[in-house]
């Protein structure tokens, strides 16, 4: 208690009562003042008896209780120190304390003791001597058991990595006594390094004791512990039963606003029996009420009543079909301009794509030629450029082109418009990336049905002019004849959350696997939050409801790498997931790597109004991520001229391929693009444009 408080008191009578608990008297505080002053008098009494050490003896330090005694937020202890006649006493306490030190790092007593006595009783000198001799630091008997008396250092310190952290070995009695006897070591530090000791201050530590540091065991084992941890793997049973089953698909759909995807892909589903009849004539009636008689079967996908009234699809939409070769998920991306970051997260995890165009005159130009501004510069992108360029830089390998509402041609089913439409886009789609071969052209009618799933017939007159001259696949044939996607089953398990709500005790996770296989049953760390959580259950959808024999029973009990399924987890509260999530390995080899600044080479764009230079600021977008960057550093760019290198550009116009460095606003997952596809392919977009594509080639601290 200060005497500030007291002088306080003596002026302000009425500032403290006599029943309040933290009144004070001045009487106290002088008589605490005298017991003090006596204390530390003796002290300095007992300080100047004691003899002078031994120069080979290690220092034995007493702290001074007077640092105690006059700091006012400690509680005051009365301390009785000993007498002259006991100096012998006290140091043979202070080498009963050594030798246990040295007995603690895993040493028999009898070689402590004399250790010790050969070096003075110096602690530091006598660990080192015992752990140069092989017999003894090989020992594999030495265990790690700290003597009764001494307070092992606390789990955690301060430094993450455990580097640079230090641990102090205190030595005392038991709160129970009500003598505190101190003695001062060497401070131990922990560093890390590549012999088979760990250097602590000078002081080396056999293997085993290596358990006092919180994370030093990591470093130097960590290649035996990458060793024995491995990834989840099927069987060679599972593996030959899956070749034979039905592949797996992501399918997005992609084009211009208004070019009917939402309707098409209503037709798809009416047509392959997805859909209730009695449901398609509810949505008919009440889109008839409403003024939007064509707008039923887009319903059909857009369950949103916000989306049904603008009459835009504003967010992806999911359904599931089934053909003779796949299944196949279905994403239904939005095509108006302000939704592209939609368009991103569906394009991110899908594996092939429907490209739908409108034959009609207008509409096919305003979606995919380039708009100029005033003075001829260039101006607005259409959706369909940009869907293509986007769909190809996110891992889009194979592509139909629907040619909708050819039906609405100048003249009906014109093969002329076909021509030109496929002639247009089959450069840029070059350009782009896709493999031609890989490439479909099917003229349909999304409205009608005309050639979605039944072929057109010359009988039929709402198709004969179709019939005439198109004898190709229908648009359902062409989805049946995707080729199946390669997986990475073998990898490290990583699941992308695209999304997720509460359902009973758990949580219900939608996403896509990327890479490896989950079981329900299995641990999975959500990351960047580092919680584990358990998956209980898997739900694939159309696909579980269809499990008829032991084998898919088995299968739908798994997800495997490119399944779009729901896992149900438990073990963490929803606040601690959202979007863009990584559902990864538990063990830490396993995990991604938790960074913001990537080295990355990208493709700028040929339409970029604004050169890039450095500091540039853009928005990234990753699968379901969005995250403000800035490109730090502009590496080198290639010339195209010769195919040389520039080093160190001032500046990157449209078309430049050059090698970046990008620093993120926030730490997220990423991995470079050679270990994991989805994590390592981004985009980056600036003031509502796409400027550039790129891939990770390398991460930074």
């Amino acid at each position: 208690m200060s005497r500030h408080r007291n002088i306080r008191n003596m002026c302000e009578d009425d500032y403290y009562d006599y029943e309040d608990d933290d009144y004070y008297d001045d009487d106290e505080y002088w008589e605490e003042e005298e017991e003090h002053n006596s204390n530390y008098q003796e002290q300095e009494r007992v300080r100047k008896e004691q003899p002078t050490p031994n120069k080979n003896a290690p220092p034995v330090s007493v702290k001074s209780t007077s640092i105690a005694a006059s700091s006012p937020l400690k509680k005051e202890v009365k301390i009785s120190v000993p007498s002259s006649s006991s100096s012998a006493s006290i140091l043979d306490k202070e080498r009963t304390e050594k030798e246990r030190l040295v007995i603690s790092m895993g040493f028999t007593s009898d070689k402590a003791r004399a250790s010790l006595e050969n070096h003075g009783w110096d602690v530091q000198q006598a660990i080192n001597d015992l752990l140069s001799n092989p017999e003894i630091s090989n020992d594999k008997s030495m265990t790690m058991a700290p003597p009764p008396k001494f307070m092992p250092p606390p789990p955690a310190l301060g430094d993450h990595q455990g580097r640079n952290a230090t641990l102090e070995f205190r030595v005392g009695t038991t709160k129970k006594d009500k003598k505190i006897e101190t003695s001062e070591f060497p401070s131990v530090k922990v560093s890390s390094h590549n012999t088979k000791s760990v250097n602590l201050s000078g002081v080396d530590l056999p293997k085993s004791s290596q358990k006092l540091s919180s994370n030093a065991s990591l470093s130097t084992s960590s290649k035996v512990s990458e060793a024995k941890i491995k990834t989840k793997t099927i069987s060679p049973e599972m593996k030959k039963k899956l070749e034979s089953q039905k592949s797996r698909l992501s399918m997005v759909i992609l084009g211009h606003v208004d070019a009917g995807k939402s309707t098409l892909m209503g037709q798809v589903l009416v047509q392959m029996g997805m859909v209730q009849n009695r449901t398609v004539a509810k949505y008919q009636k009440e889109a008839s009420e409403i003024g939007k008689a064509s707008f039923a079967l887009a319903w059909i996908m857009d369950e949103d009543e916000s989306e049904r009234e603008r009459g835009v699809t504003i967010d992806i939409a999911t359904k599931y079909i089934t053909t003779e070769n796949h299944d196949l998920t279905i994403l239904d991306a939005p095509g108006h301009a302000d939704y592209i970051p939609a368009m991103i997260t569906g394009a991110g995890v899908s594996d092939v794509g429907i490209l739908v165009v409108s034959s009609t005159k207008g509409e096919f130009e305003s979606g995919f030629d380039l708009a100029t501004g005033k003075g001829g510069t260039r101006g607005h992108v259409g959706q369909t450029r940009e869907h293509i360029t986007l769909a190809k830089a996110l891992g889009v390998s194979q592509l139909i082109v629907a040619v909708n509402k050819l039906d609405a041609a100048d003249p009906a089913w014109s093969q002329s418009r076909f021509n030109e439409i496929q002639s247009k886009l089959e450069p840029f789609l070059k350009q782009s990336g896709f493999n031609l071969r890989r490439v479909q052209f099917v003229p349909i009618s999304g409205l009608t049905g005309i050639n979605v799933k039944k072929a057109p017939s010359k009988d039929d007159a709402a198709s004969a002019g179709l019939a005439e001259w198109y004898n190709g696949k229908t648009l359902m044939m062409a989805i049946n004849s995707f080729e199946p996607a390669k997986r990475n089953i073998d990898k490290p398990f990583r699941f992308i959350v695209s999304d997720l709500y509460p359902e009973g005790k758990g949580l219900v996770v939608k996403g896509r696997v990327a890479q490896g296989i989950i079981s329900a049953g299995d641990e999975v760390v959500v990351l960047p939050t580092g919680d584990i959580a358990s998956v209980t259950r898997i739900d694939h959808g159309v696909v579980s409801a269809k499990a008829n024999d032991d084998f898919d029973a088995e299968r739908v009990k798994i997800a495997l790498a490119g399944d779009s399924c729901d896992l149900i987890i438990g073990g963490i509260d929803i606040a601690r997931i959202c979007t863009g999530n990584i559902l990864s390995d538990v063990p830490m080899q396993l995990r991604p790597k938790l960074k913001k600044t990537m080295k990355a080479q990208i493709l700028v764009l040929d339409d970029l109004s604004v050169p890039i230079i450095r500091g540039s600021q853009v928005l990234m977008h990753m699968h379901c991520l969005d995250v403000p960057a800035v490109i730090s550093n502009i590496i080198s760019k290639l010339n195209k001229k010769d195919g040389s290198t520039i080093p160190r550009p001032r500046v990157l116009t449209g078309g430049s391929n050059a090698t970046v460095q990008i620093k993120l606003q926030e730490r997220i997952c990423l991995e470079r693009y050679s270990d994991c596809r989805s994590l390592g392919r981004f985009v980056l977009r600036r003031g509502g444009d796409t400027v550039a594509i790129g891939i990770i080639e390398d991460l930074e601290d």
